[in-house]
């Protein structure tokens, strides 16, 4: 009777314990619709969610060749599986890494939206 008094007040004191909350920066929100654009290979939510420009190749290449060179099948798989991981620059701005083979995908805020904005070599 004591032990199960015991497991019930420590189930309540976890219940109102606060819940470790994800940060209210919208990555949360933005990442299950990048994942399922790319699970779906759905092009025009891919480039919506995309900001071509110095992080991705400023050498005025379409969304298509740039699709093409770094979002084919298997990069899409990967991302579908990937954990992105948050990181905070000196500065203060928030951005997010998936890491895929010898890849790293970065998002960060583009015009108060989520994208697509960076690649990098995973070394």
């Amino acid at each position: 009777m004591h032990i199960r008094l015991g497991v019930v007040a420590a189930l309540a004191v976890i219940a109102a314990a606060p819940a470790m909350a994800a940060p209210a920066d919208g990555f949360g929100a933005f990442w299950p619709k990048f994942v399922a654009a790319a699970a779906k290979d759905d092009k025009p939510a891919l480039a919506a969610m995309t900001a071509l420009g110095p992080g991705l190749g400023d050498d005025g290449a379409s969304f298509a060749k740039f699709h093409a060179d770094h979002l084919g099948a298997a990069a899409r798989r990967c991302l579908a599986k990937a954990k992105p991981v948050r990181d905070v620059d000196p500065q203060g701005g928030v951005n997010y890494s998936a890491f895929c083979g010898e890849i790293i995908y970065g998002f960060s805020k583009n015009a108060g939206a989520w994208k697509l904005t960076d690649l990098g070599a995973n070394d």
